[in-house]
């Protein structure tokens, strides 16, 4: 009986070592999601308010650092465009951690991004995605600077 208790245990621990080692080999990010942040980027560094608006949902929220909500498509469109004629360019998303979850989704990540000025600002995001029409789309999006906000905002 001893005997068999011992051969239980080793066995118990070459398997836990053996799950801890998979677990440990995988990617904390999901392709998909990388491919979708690669194409956000692209879109973005060309300027193109519809291309970024489409890959959000039609009643997506998006959370810009130091101002309020922006609510719908049109809106965040809207937002982009405004961005980009202020001079806001040049964005690399590296994305830290992601998952896929049945119909929802989430990625987080740091970023870079050239803003007005010149000035190379870093920063980190939260995208919460769902399906939608049998595609991913960005239902929820936070993001905020390394830095403080610059004086009077």
């Amino acid at each position: 009986m001893r005997r068999i208790s011992v051969v239980v245990a080793a066995v118990a621990v070459l398997a836990i070592f053996a799950v801890t080692g998979v677990v440990q080999g995988q990617s904390k990010t999901d392709p998909t999601l990388n491919k979708m942040a690669t194409e956000w980027a692209a879109a973005y560094n060309a300027k193109d308010a519809a291309k970024v608006a489409g890959m959000y949902t039609s009643n997506a929220v998006f959370m810009p650092p130091n101002q309020p909500m922006v609510k719908g498509r049109a809106a965040i469109e809207a937002m982009f465009k405004k961005e980009f004629q202020e001079g806001f360019t040049n964005i690399k998303l590296t994305p830290v951690e992601s998952a896929i979850s049945g119909s929802q989704a989430f990625e987080a990540g740091t970023s870079t991004v050239t803003v007005p000025g010149g000035r190379t600002e870093t920063g980190k995001y939260l995208v919460v995605f769902t399906q939608e029409g049998g595609a991913w789309k960005i239902k929820y999006d936070i993001n905020n600077a390394d830095q403080p906000p610059p004086p009077g905002k």
